[in-house]
């Protein structure tokens, strides 16, 4: 197997990568941003939207985790890709032939959540079985980072190009409907992420001689579940990833558009702020990993105390009414996250057997993104009732008492520690060598 910096697969993939996450970023504010101007900016009706995404893309992660051990991740990447393009390009056809409502949103928003968590895991798991172990954090600090520069640059670019789109249309007498801009965002989005999957065409990997027996997908779906709550590390971290995914991360999924849109009267533009600034955060909690390489075993540790921080963020950030306000306690967030994610999937890597990974990263995927739409549905209802201040406040002090509790318990606290038995089972795993 080359070195990283010769590595053509790693290459090919790492490209490919880049090119998906710039592609989302049209999506990812063009979906909101259609849905609340359909449903004359009702929160619950965009929680619905975001739940249609959310279900699929929660159901596909664990699905894409079992496939991908059983087959190939490059398959599923493969699949994921292309389908993902297919589905959103015809949804721009829709909306440019037809006009929008909400059976056509919920429709793309089932397929597109589907098809788009479908190669989550496998995009994870592929890494380790194209560089060599002692590579692994330098190649997960490369993509990652890479990523979040992306989140950091992209939600800009796609912001202003989104307005310069739009004032292109009103001059030359296009603009009709109010969405012709979002339109072309779609169809951006379908063009890169096509430019993706032929990536992935051009990778001529083998992948090491697959277990072709007859139990199907869900049994290897069971497999994975058995494996992860019957490991003493895994099962903390997973139950532990679920709770903040609640009470943090699914909610600010919701409240980020709603802000910008309802609170601030803001435009496209300044939530394309808000998501940068998060991506500049992001960005500097993985340079961070690489930098102070920090020691695994301490993971707990890192995830609780840094948790703790976001959310005292989190909780003012619904008394704010400034927009660079928000944008500073976006940064302090994507920085917490940043350096969580790539230690956190750096520790999967080496602590979890390769045979075992992609199940085990879908579950983890699971955790932090699956019950997103429940969160998001959560919140959704309670905008209707409560002040936005009210509901950071509740979620703020609530995850903040749980990390605390978690700190003070020493079986949490010490969720990254790995006895040697189960470290020594997942190097030998991934001294087989594979062909690249």
């Amino acid at each position: 197997m080359p070195s990283l910096s010769k590595n053509s697969e790693f290459h090919l993939h790492w490209v490919g990568v880049m090119l998906t996450q710039i592609g989302a970023y049209f999506t990812l504010i063009a979906l909101p941003w259609l849905t609340l101007s359909v449903a004359n900016n009702n929160p619950t009706t965009l929680a619905v939207i975001m739940a249609c995404f959310g279900i699929p893309h929660s159901l596909f992660i664990l699905l894409g985790g079992s496939i991908a051990d059983k087959y190939s991740p490059l398959l599923v990447i493969k699949i994921s890709r292309f389908g993902f393009a297919l589905s959103t390009l015809l949804f721009a056809l829709c909306l440019y032939l037809y006009e929008p409502s909400l059976v056509l949103l919920i429709s793309f928003a089932l397929f597109a959540g589907g098809f788009s968590a479908l190669g989550f895991p496998a995009n994870q798991s592929f890494i380790p079985r194209i560089v060599l172990p002692e590579h692994i954090l330098k190649a997960n600090v490369l993509t990652m980072g890479s990523s979040f520069v992306i989140q950091a640059c992209a939600p800009v670019l796609v912001g202003f190009s989104l307005l310069g789109i739009k004032s292109y249309l009103e001059v030359n007498g296009l603009f009709r409907t109010n969405i012709e801009h979002l339109i072309v965002a779609f169809f951006l989005d379908a063009i890169l992420v096509t430019l993706a999957a032929c990536c992935t065409l051009k990778i001529r990997y083998q992948d090491k001689e697959q277990s072709m027996t007859s139990s199907s997908v869900f049994r290897s779906m069971l497999k994975s579940f058995q494996y992860s709550f019957t490991h003493p590390n895994l099962k903390i971290i997973l139950l532990y990833l679920m709770l903040i995914s609640i009470l943090i991360h699914g909610p600010l999924f919701i409240m980020l558009p709603y802000l910008v849109k309802v609170t601030l009267n803001m435009d496209e533009s300044a939530l394309s702020y808000l998501l940068a600034s998060q991506g500049i955060g992001t960005f500097i909690g993985a340079t961070l990993v690489a930098i102070c390489k920090p020691n695994m075993q301490n993971l707990g540790k890192y995830i609780l105390v840094l948790d703790l921080l976001t959310a005292i963020v989190f909780i003012q950030l619904g008394f704010q009414s400034s927009l660079l306000l928000l944008c500073i306690s976006l940064v302090a967030i994507g920085c917490a996250t940043g350096f969580t994610v790539v230690a956190g999937t750096t520790w999967y890597q080496l602590n979890v057997p390769i045979e075992k990974l992609s199940g085990a990263i879908a579950l983890v995927l699971f955790a932090i993104h699956g019950l997103i739409p429940l969160s998001s549905m959560l919140l959704g209802t309670l905008l209707d009732r409560f002040e936005v201040s009210q509901i950071t406040t509740l979620l703020g002090v609530t995850t903040a008492l749980i990390c605390i509790i978690g700190l003070a318990s020493a079986k949490i606290r010490n969720m990254g520690k790995v006895s040697s038995a189960i470290a020594n089972q997942a190097t030998k795993s991934k001294e087989v060598p594979h062909n690249a």
